[in-house]
């Protein structure tokens, strides 16, 4: 017993761990490109950029591009200092709540609710149309929104606390792994469904990117967060199949004690049945509790 007591302790103490890296990820996952940090600029979902190889490229015209040069260079000092950009310097990241754009060696990030208009990457298709950069951004964001990703953080910090829980020594463990259980399942369920439709979406947009540009653009998914999304997923089944095996474990020694009891109370009945009809046993005596008043004394009476 007190070997499967090790066990059990240690692998807890595994599915903690397991559930901890799941909720760093996921979270960096979240936060992703709302800082010019690398640990986060460099975890995004989609990247988008000017084909520069295109023919149609040639073709258009930047708002503060010079009308008396054909090239495809342009002034790019209002926005950053690096004066010598050129379109294929020119990078827009996307995340869950921010994107990053990247001229050159600058960075810049924003939130969406508080992203700035630049006209300087505003592209002028004919004489009527023109479509900006930065608004793909936050069109993309408009189909991949992270109000699922948000829930299956919060249900990831609240399998992570009731894991906690379990390794101390209080009660209601039973219900409490119970509950566990039971969160446990809709975070994987959430999780993987977020991850397949993130990836939906990515693959989709980066194949329609290029087409709906006319070939100006091109787009390339974001391996890290792909790689982050999918073991956060991996990582969340093991913690449901761990409790699973927690609960399935429970269920069986309270099934074998159960069955003891019965067992023992079976045999007691069983034993004193015997006794009462077999007129060689011993004579079994109690203290009846009627005394004899008169001489104040107890008597003894055979059962």
């Amino acid at each position: 017993m007190k070997m499967v007591f090790v066990k059990s302790k240690a692998l807890l103490l595994l599915t903690i761990i397991i559930q901890f890296i799941a909720t760093v990820l996921l979270s960096f996952l979240l936060l992703g490109c709302i800082d010019i940090s690398s640990n986060y600029s460099n975890v995004y979902l989609l990247n988008y950029s000017f084909n520069t190889s295109s023919p149609a490229i040639q073709q258009l015209a930047l708002p503060t591009q010079n009308a008396n040069s054909n090239s495809s260079t342009t002034n790019l000092s209002p926005i950053f200092y690096n004066s010598n950009a050129t379109l294929s310097d020119v990078q827009v990241r996307v995340g869950y709540l921010a994107s990053c754009l990247i001229i050159g060696d600058d960075k810049s990030c924003s939130y969406y609710t508080s992203m700035p208009q630049l006209p300087q990457l505003s592209l002028d298709l004919t004489n009527n149309v023109v479509f900006n950069l930065l608004d793909i951004a936050k069109s993309f964001s408009d189909l991949c929104h992270p109000h699922m990703l948000m829930t299956t953080v919060i249900l990831t910090l609240i399998t992570l606390v009731t894991l906690c829980y379990l390794i101390l020594p209080l009660p209601f463990h039973a219900v409490v792994e119970k509950f566990g259980l039971g969160v446990g399942f809709i975070n994987m369920f959430l999780c993987g469904l977020g991850a397949m439709l993130q990836h939906q979406v990515v693959e989709t947009t980066e194949k329609l990117l290029k087409e709906m540009s006319f070939g100006v653009l091109k787009g390339k998914s974001g391996t890290r967060a792909e790689n982050m999304t999918w073991v956060a997923f991996s990582f969340c089944t093991c913690v449901f199949l761990s409790l699973v095996g927690m609960n399935w474990t429970r269920m069986k020694l309270e099934k074998k004690s159960k069955r003891g009891g019965n067992e023992e109370k079976d045999d007691g009945e069983l034993n004193s049945e015997k006794r009462n009809n077999d007129p060689y046993a011993p004579a079994q005596y109690v203290i009846n509790p009627f005394a004899d008043r008169k001489n104040n004394f107890y008597y003894n009476q055979r059962v």
